[in-house]
């Protein structure tokens, strides 16, 4: 028997074997038996749990529309015994419901869905295992009926998700998704980003089914408010844990848009065409095609009034890093994940840029099912743009950091990007207990730019030293993966066994000639410009590939176990080769060693995890432990041979509960402890020197990233239409991968064709304990019938301490933010649309070097916007914003938006719209952004568009 072996026998095996290794491998052999040993319990424990294996009784069925014979996602299931209390459940994405550890006897099974009858009928429970189909029949009277008797319920709890009733919410007609989720307590929409319940929504499904993968911002803002019957938010798992039932820790928070039953056959859409004053223009529009469970979307775009209607893919790096991004939010390629790997499309996405941009856009998403066995939903997505930045940057140093320095800098940006991304998804059910999941993609994109850059250090306001660099790049990438997840399950309830396989592979070519100017300035020289040009020549090549084997087992009435195996590996290539020229040359021949590296990383990581789950009418929790071995291999093959290799073994629990007190509260605790591998940049050598005054080069001796999170949040919602969500979360990381920087106090030779120049700055990653952050949010809406208005009072508390190694003396750095807010939308008509809002961003940070001196200030931002349409179908339109500061020296100015449109609907229905719209009506519009960091502080400004004025026609089809 495998559990019979003695310790004291292994233990001698171990040490009998182990002297005939070599060395170098004893470490790693060692942490391997620890592992088998680990696996070895584990698998003594679910042995242990399988013995515990009982029989149960248990109802479940899927609901359906009749007509169509599609699912209906979150309709509600009461289940009525004839002693004892109702039970409650919901549908899930797959319109499947379940019912456990029910007695023998005669139960009511009751359920509803916006738009259609309810159905009721009487079920007897005799078998084990019990199934249903409910049909369900659409509502001849909806429309009428649910506008009256759906006003007072604006959310309601089901099962795991928020659901928000839109009828609630009144928007003006033409309004957006965008727009009516504005007005739902919980939810924030700001600068092209949606965030729910604390955490940015990364996903968009309409009607369960995927809406241009990855991409948050096309979906909102491209979908009309007037087809929404309701908005679900919930956390979507991962499809594999979906279908196992046990949390793996890859969730991600998701808006499901439910369609009223109407718009899910017909067709409907907006086109808008434009042009104004100083030859602006703007093309825009989508046209959808629902016939049940065929849909075809279609959209464009053309404009260069910087309406950017989708997010960014940005396979380069290069589109972040001229947004404004700091480099350490692109540092753990592996995320929550644990690997390096880009995993999906969604992990590319940025928002909007600065500056002022002229894009193009064409798209096209299409589902449908095939039979009865397979479903399909695929998208494309192609995208141009043209994007300049004018940005002036002062920056201040914390006086703990360096008392009297500041640094100045000015840059133009011209880029021109290029974007083609496709995504496919094929779920074909091979019969009634096996399926087949397939998810390929590929993504490719072409970036030129043209830049220029001035930078400054001051010292006491004296000039210490400065630098002029142009440069000129041309970037090609691509990106192409697919997943594959076999799922089955078996006769015995609660048994499942499914495999994930996924494979990514990414390529970034690029070349950059850069002229460089630098000037030393000091009383006791002479003060001689140096100058000098390169090119760099550089290509990242990536290979990931993951496994993920599962299986459960149905231990009881309320307990399922888990067994599961994980495979991650990561093969990452970094070669930068630099060519010098004096300026007076014109070709590129000399190569620079000293600049110029290849170096690639291995990150393998092989885990066993034994996991248990409860489930109950009110309980649904779940625990796992998680054993890991990991190894991080680097290879530099060039200019000189180095090898480094670490291995690690770690111990990772996760737990997760959801608790139901009632159907208005709910309580969700889950915790969880990853790992994430230093990024390649991270890791290689080789000096970066783009800007001669802040140099980077990577640590190839960094550590692994251990990372605990944990997060509790409560929600009471009630049919009086008040809701209320509290959310507490924590993060803890172990090794954090932090900055060490030195500023030379004279010129320093880093190597040969390097310098370090006086007031310079060298940066390198380092590993560093004490990083953790506490964050928290409270929400409370509620209507006032006073005003007929829906009230939303939020209050938002964030609290960071980050280690930081500044000239060799480590501090922690703290940032205290405060956001209280408070939004009035109101609900009286959809003639009358108004939103008013108002916040405080109150910011505090200071070092633990120097706790007496603090930098703070106070972010003012409010907002009124309003929508009317009078008789003869004569509309206004008006958005007015207002940005202040308090407690900023830097001569920023308060200023005012305002944006004015005035308009004429006709046509039947008012399908047709032409209208007269004013860009900034008082003049006044800035970009301007304060960004704190560990030892300084920064104060941004960017070019904006100028005011302008436009007539636009838009036509609506319903």
């Amino acid at each position: 028997m495998f559990f019979a072996i003695k310790e004291s026998s292994v233990a001698a095996f171990i040490e009998k074997i182990r002297f005939r290794l070599p060395l170098e491998v004893n470490d790693q052999f060692l942490l391997l038996i620890k592992a088998v040993f680990m696996v070895r319990i584990l698998l003594l424990v679910a042995c242990l749990c399988l013995s515990l294996s009982v029989s149960a009784q248990s109802l479940s069925g899927v609901v359906k529309d009749k007509a169509s014979d599609e699912v209906l996602i979150s309709a509600t299931v009461k289940l009525v015994p004839e002693n004892g209390s109702a039970l409650f459940t919901t549908t899930d994405l797959s319109g499947q419901f379940y019912f456990n550890k029910l007695k023998s006897g005669t139960y009511v099974l009751n359920i509803s869905y916006v738009g259609y009858k309810a159905f009721m009928e009487t079920v007897k429970i005799a078998n084990t295992s019990n199934k249903i189909n409910v049909y369900m029949q659409e509502n001849s009277q909806l429309l009428g009926e649910v506008a009256v008797t759906g006003r007072a319920t604006r959310a309601e709890q089901r099962g795991d998700s928020l659901m928000y009733n839109a009828e609630a919410f009144k928007v003006m007609q033409g309004s957006s998704a965008e727009d009516l989720l504005a007005k739902m307590p919980g939810v924030v929409v700001e600068g092209g980003t949606v965030q729910a319940q604390g955490e940015q929504v990364e996903k968009i499904l309409v009607d369960g089914k995927e809406f241009f993968e990855g991409d948050v911002s096309l979906a909102v803002k491209n979908l009309p408010s007037d087809i929404i019957a309701s908005i679900e938010i919930f956390d979507k798992k991962s499809d594999q844990s979906e279908f196992t039932g046990f949390d793996d820790g890859e969730e991600v928070k998701t808006i499901n848009i439910v369609t009223k039953t109407g718009f899910r056959q017909g067709t409907f859409g907006e086109m808008t065409a434009g042009y104004g004053t100083d030859e602006r223009y703007k093309v825009n529009g989508n046209l959808n095609f629902f016939n049940e469970n065929q849909r075809i979307s279609v959209l464009g775009m053309s404009n260069n009034v910087n309406q950017q209607n989708f997010s960014q893919e940005d396979l380069t790096g290069i589109l972040s890093s001229n947004s404004g991004n700091k480099r350490k939010g692109f540092r753990n390629g592996g995320g929550k994940k644990g690997y390096q790997s880009g995993s999906s499309v969604a992990d590319f996405m940025i928002g909007s840029m600065d500056g002022l941009t002229s894009t193009n856009g064409l798209g096209m998403n299409y589902v449908d099912q095939w039979g009865k066995k397979l479903k399909i939903t695929s998208s494309y997505f192609f995208n141009k743009s043209d994007n300049q930045t004018l940005q002036q940057t002062n920056r201040n140093y914390l006086d703990a950091a360096l008392a009297g320095m500041s640094y100045e800098e000015y840059k133009e940006n011209y880029l021109t990007n290029w974007n083609h991304r496709f995504n496919f998804k094929l779920d074909y059910q091979i019969n009634e207990r096996s399926s087949l999941l397939f998810r390929p993609s590929l993504s490719f994109q072409n970036m030129d730019s043209n830049n220029s850059l001035q930078g400054t250090n001051k010292t006491d306001g004296a000039l210490s030293n400065e630098t002029s660099t142009t440069a000129v790049g041309e970037n090609k990438a691509y990106n192409i993966g697919a997943d594959l997840l076999f799922r089955h399950r078996f006769t015995k309830p609660g048994r499942t066994l499914s495999w994930m396989l996924s494979g990514r592979m990414s390529n970034t070519d690029g070349s950059n000639r850069s002229d460089f100017t630098d000037l030393l300035y000091s009383s006791l020289e002479q003060n001689i410009p140096e100058e000098h040009s390169q090119l760099k020549n550089n290509i990242k090549k990536q290979y990931s590939f993951r496994s993920n084997l599962t299986f459960t087992e149905k231990i009881s009435d309320e307990f399922q176990l888990q067994l599961g195996y994980k495979l991650n590996y990561s093969d990452s290539e970094n070669g930068q080769k630099t060519f010098v020229s004096r300026p007076d040359e014109e070709s590129y021949e000399q190569l620079d060693e000293n600049l110029s590296s290849i170096y690639r990383s291995d990150y393998l990581t092989q885990s066993g995890n034994v996991g248990i789950r409860y489930q109950s009418d009110r309980w649904n929790a779940m625990l796992r432990l998680e054993t890991q071995w990991a190894n991080l291999k680097g290879d530099l093959t060039y200019p000189q041979s180095e090898q480094h290799s670490r291995s690690y073994f770690s111990v990772l629990p996760s737990l997760m509960f959801h608790y139901v007190l009632d159907q208005t509260n709910s309580l969700q605790f889950r915790y969880r402890s990853i790992t994430s591998s230093p990024s390649i940049t991270d890791l290689q050598s080789v000096v970066n020197n783009s800007n001669p005054l802040f140099l980077f080069a990577g640590n190839p001796y960094l550590d692994q990233e251990l990372s605990h999170i944990a997060n509790l949040r409560y929600i009471h919602t009630t049919k009086s239409g008040h809701t209320f969500i509290a959310m507490l979360g924590a993060t803890y990381k172990q090794k954090y991968i932090g900055d060490s920087t030195f500023v030379a106090n004279e010129n320093i030779e880093l190597m040969p064709s390097v310098t370090l120049n006086k007031g310079a700055q060298f940066t390198r990653p380092i590993n560093l304990n004490g990083y953790y952050s506490l964050q928290s949010m409270l929400t409370y809406g509620f209507p006032l019938d006073l005003i007929r208005s829906n009230i939303n009072v939020s209050v938002a508390a964030n609290y960071t301490n980050t280690p930081t190694v500044f000239n060799g003396v480590t501090s922690d750095t703290r940032e205290l933010n405060l956001i209280p807010k408070i939004i009035i939308g109101s609900n009286i008509n959809k003639n009358i649309d108004f939103t008013t809002s108002y916040s405080a961003a109150i910011n505090n940070i200071f070092s633990s070097s120097d706790e007496a001196t603090s930098n703070d200030y106070i972010t003012h931002t409010a907002s009124v916007k309003l929508g009317c349409m009078f008789f003869w179908g004569l509309t206004l339109r008006s958005t007015f914003n207002y940005v202040g500061y308090t407690g900023l020296d830097t001569g920023t100015e308060d200023y005012c938006l305002w944006n004015l449109s005035l308009g004429k609907k006709f046509l039947k229905n008012n399908a047709a719209e032409i209208k007269l719209e004013a860009f900034d009506v008082l003049k006044q519009n800035r970009n301007f952004t304060h960004r704190l960091e560990s030892n300084y502080c920064d104060y941004i400004s960017s070019n904006v568009l100028e005011p302008y004025m436009m007539l636009s026609l838009t036509y609506t089809i319903r």
